[in-house]
């Protein structure tokens, strides 16, 4: 078996994470596939969006075939259709045929995506910091790649829209490495202490608890990044373009998650209560900017932190709750979790206004930073009580 520290390992481990939010990355192409292939804007957006509904279907499926072939394995098919299925379009001229291959896209993403967090956890379940850390650079190893093929997708564009597509390429050498590199994994080691009898679906109530924690999360991310450009052009003008600040969004999210295991080592669940403060406090700076653009672009500013520092908390503190066995499973229902609060963003930022009884821009977020106020205590009073659990199981055992 290779040595999981040695930095090629590590490196194979987290290259995988490179190209799990590229599904977006040629968005930038869309207007010329429309005008290419004479094809409607629900038909064009489509294109980008499809990956997502397949991402949800076999971030479940993924589970169950590591389970069966191996997580190495189901990683390395999933590659195998990102590379196959994203590229497919350079060379396609008929959209139902580019469509299914978007689609085959997001099946790949989703064998991969909870298998990249799971895999740091079952290799690394005994050594806390370099879990931790890991789990930091795992995401912005998701920043770093969504900037870079959006941006090299951009440049492929300049020769015709099919080249756009290309990006997708890089998952062959990323297969490659990771195959060569990455350590086999054995999800089933240790399963005599397995403390979970009983169905995939027992599970602690804590993770339920972070599953639901990662739809709200996203839901309220999703609402800032959409609400921002729109309250920024209604105080700016009409030809103001926010295209710039959003691009520079991911950069705080890389640097934030390159801290994040030196943060939870110094903090530990502090990680977690940090971040949900500082979006709360975005959220409050952004419902209540009116017409005060320095404050609206703090608090936008401010959101882009706290992702980095709370989902890799809640990845890295799964193996507290769920044994080796299940890691799989866990992770993959967190990423239900994310996905379906993207789709449902729209529909939280409508019951919002509801609540508010306001219909303005910012009305959906003093809302969202009362649920976030919620959602603190809920971890925190669950927290005490597996505190008390696990203090009484010790005392029970002397």
């Amino acid at each position: 078996m290779r040595n999981k520290n040695s930095f090629m390992s590590k490196l194979a481990v987290l290259s995988v994470s490179l190209v799990l939010t590229s599904a977006g990355s040629i968005n930038g192409a869309l207007p010329l596939i429309q005008s290419g292939l004479k094809i409607s804007n629900t038909e064009m957006e489509l294109l980008s969006t499809a990956p997502a509904l397949s991402v949800v279907i076999f971030v479940l499926l993924s589970a169950v075939l590591a389970d069966w072939i191996g997580i190495k394995k189901t990683i390395a098919l999933g590659l195998l259709l990102v590379g196959i299925a994203g590229g497919a379009p350079m060379l396609l001229q008929n959209y139902p045929v580019i469509l299914a291959s978007r689609f085959i896209l997001g099946a790949g993403f989703g064998l991969i995506n909870s298998l990249a967090v799971s895999i740091i956890n079952v290799l690394f379940d005994r050594e806390p910091n370099t879990k931790a850390t890991l789990q930091g650079f795992r995401g912005s190893a998701e920043n770093v790649g969504n900037a870079t093929l959006t941006i090299i997708a951009g440049v492929l564009l300049a020769m015709n829209w099919h080249m756009s597509f290309a990006i997708y390429l890089i998952a062959f050498p990323i297969l490659l490495v990771f195959w060569i590199f990455a350590p086999e994994v054995n999800p089933h080691s240790n399963d005599e202490q397995d403390s979970q009898p009983g169905s995939l679906f027992n599970l602690s109530p804590t993770v339920w608890i972070m599953a639901i924690f990662a739809l709200l999360l996203v839901m309220i991310f999703t609402a800032l990044s959409v609400r921002f450009s729109s309250m920024a052009v209604a105080i700016k003008g009409a030809n103001y373009n926010a295209s710039n600040i959003l691009a520079a969004m991911p950069i705080i999210g890389i640097i934030t998650g390159s801290f994040f295991g030196l943060l939870n080592k110094w903090t530990g669940k502090g990680c977690l209560y940090i971040g949900i403060g500082l979006l709360i406090i975005a959220n409050l700076l952004v419902g209540f900017s009116g017409d005060n653009f320095s404050m609206l672009l703090i608090g936008y500013v401010i959101s882009g932190i706290p992702g980095s520092l709370i989902f890799p908390f809640i990845y890295n503190s799964l193996s507290l709750y769920v044994s080796k066995k299940r890691m799989a499973f866990a992770t993959s229902l967190i990423l239900i979790g994310c996905n379906l609060g993207n789709f449902l963003s729209p529909f939280g930022m409508k019951i919002a206004q509801v609540v508010s009884g306001t219909t303005g821009l910012g009305a959906p977020f003093p809302v969202f930073s009362i649920v976030l106020v919620g959602i603190g205590i809920v971890f925190y009073f669950q927290d005490r009580v597996m505190t008390k659990r696990a203090a009484m199981s010790e005392t029970s055992v002397k």
